[in-house]
């Protein structure tokens, strides 16, 4: 009995799981609208921006040392035929995307990224490969989308309170200044309740101050399993080779489950 008759079937059953999801990563990309960020609905979104680092968080890539907002990277070392991995990392950090409305905070934890950066090293036996995205890079990506306020919910008036008093009393000059009203060099009691009310007045102005501020914008895995993707690849470019790679897994898929109809019909 052939080998094949097992072989077809399995072959056939991954091929049309591959043509699925790649159909279905296809129509997302294709289907999904471009949103600006400012305009954006919470939810699934598709973006295109410009990438940028967290101002004063540089980050840099391993391999070259190129400031960069993701990297990923992985070395292989040649035993006997065969290339095997040695050592490879990703960057987890997060990163801005900015269009021509406002900014966006990318998570690139889970997401299937697409460089156009790539640079593969020989030294010796040891081969060295890196891929990138630079801030300044024009970014295509796909993912869920929302806007956080988390600030209302950490807003403790009466633990500001304690700390704004406590930074009063280390600074014994000024708090004299401002409170030591019969000017005898101690504040009394009276002194004090006046401190406490003026720092109380503070704390809520900061308070409606940090309130008053907008949200911030967080792109990242949509959690109903819908593709993430961020690639500073022509966006076109990735549609294509998603319906080239579709098409080549359905004639796959075909071919798998004639051969096994073919093989089946044999037997009998």
């Amino acid at each position: 009995m052939s080998s094949g008759i097992f072989f077809a079937p399995l072959l056939a059953c991954f091929s049309f799981g591959a043509w699925l999801i790649l159909q279905r990563r296809y129509r997302l990309t294709a289907d999904t609208p471009t949103s600006t960020i400012a305009s954006a609905v919470q939810g699934f979104v598709e973006l295109r921006g410009t990438a940028a680092a967290h101002p004063g968080a540089p980050l840099f890539s391993p391999l070259r040392g190129l400031p960069c907002v993701w990297y990923h990277y992985h070395v292989q070392e040649k035993r006997g035929d065969k290339w095997e991995t040695v050592r490879r990392e990703r960057s987890d950090a997060t990163f801005l995307l900015r269009d021509d409305t406002g900014e966006c905070i990318v998570d690139p934890d889970l997401a299937e990224i697409m460089s156009q950066r790539t640079e593969v090293k020989l030294i010796g036996d040891i081969r060295q490969t890196e891929n990138l995205l630079l801030a300044g890079d024009r970014l295509y990506a796909l993912g869920q989308f929302k806007t956080l306020n988390p600030v209302e919910t950490h807003l403790d008036s009466r633990e500001d309170l304690g700390t704004m008093l406590a930074e009063w009393k280390r600074d014994k000059k000024t708090l004299m200044a401002r409170f030591d009203l019969n000017q005898d060099g101690e504040i009394d009691e009276r002194e004090w309740q006046l401190a406490r009310t003026q720092a109380k007045r503070e704390v809520a102005k900061q308070h409606r101050e940090v309130r008053a501020q907008p949200g911030f914008h967080l792109l990242h895995k949509p959690s109903d399993g819908r593709h993430f993707l961020i690639t500073n690849k022509d966006q076109e470019k990735v549609e294509r080779a998603m319906l080239q790679w579709s098409r080549v897994c359905l004639v796959t898929f075909v071919i798998a489950l004639g051969y096994f109809g073919h093989q089946l019909s044999s037997l009998y």
